[in-house]
């Protein structure tokens, strides 16, 4: 069964919040996710999708779109995919990615970005497999 993609809503916030924390675990309060999500799904500009299977959120992913003056266009960063661990290897996040990469085409963004460890072998293959390139080297700093 291939999984259903469609924009999140509001109502999904207690789903995706435990995704969240499966994703990333003691990085933030679960009621912070869910404030910060519920303000990010008004913004113009955030974009999230979730897949479901089943009835469940079996996955999301999201991406921020922005311009850039010096491509004299809009370009768009994927900031988080994550599918369900014991629903990997199904093809849920490549139904995510289709889904993803045809709104960054409706889009008409000039780039799409995504990061992820060196050792996410299985995210690096999926986003080659959507024709993404390692072209740059991201370097962090947190607050």
């Amino acid at each position: 069964m291939v999984a259903k993609v469609r924009p999140a809503r509001a109502s999904d916030s207690n789903a995706l919040s435990l995704l969240a924390n499966k994703l990333m675990p003691r990085e933030a309060r679960t009621p912070d996710r869910i404030r910060v999500l519920k303000l990010s799904l008004r913004k113009p500009n955030y974009y999230l999708y979730v897949a479901e299977e089943d009835g469940r959120i079996a996955g999301f992913v999201d991406l921020w779109v922005f311009s850039d003056f010096v491509h004299a266009g809009r370009m768009g960063i994927i900031q988080n995919l994550f599918v369900e661990r014991e629903l990997r290897h199904r093809g849920i996040g490549d139904c995510l990615m289709t889904g993803i990469v045809s709104l960054a085409n409706r889009l008409r963004l000039r780039e799409l970005h995504v990061w992820t460890s060196f050792e996410n072998r299985p995210a690096v293959s999926l986003y080659r497999k959507h024709h993404l390139e390692k072209r740059s080297l991201l370097l962090e700093r947190e607050f």
